[in-house]
């Protein structure tokens, strides 16, 4: 079993913090994908309901 000391809660903490920044990554470029969609719907209702 692991000693449980300062380093293996700091590389614990350390490797919890790059998974909860990728994850903050990926949920932010799906957002901005997201948005993107939204716009391009509502630029072409824009469009359809000028003409």
């Amino acid at each position: 079993m692991v000693a449980i000391n300062e380093t293996t809660i700091g590389l614990t903490f350390a490797v919890l913090g790059v998974v909860f920044s990728v994850a903050w990554l990926i949920l932010g470029l799906y957002g901005i994908n997201s948005l993107r969609e939204i716009k391009e719907k509502l630029d072409e209702n824009e469009t359809d309901s000028e003409a």
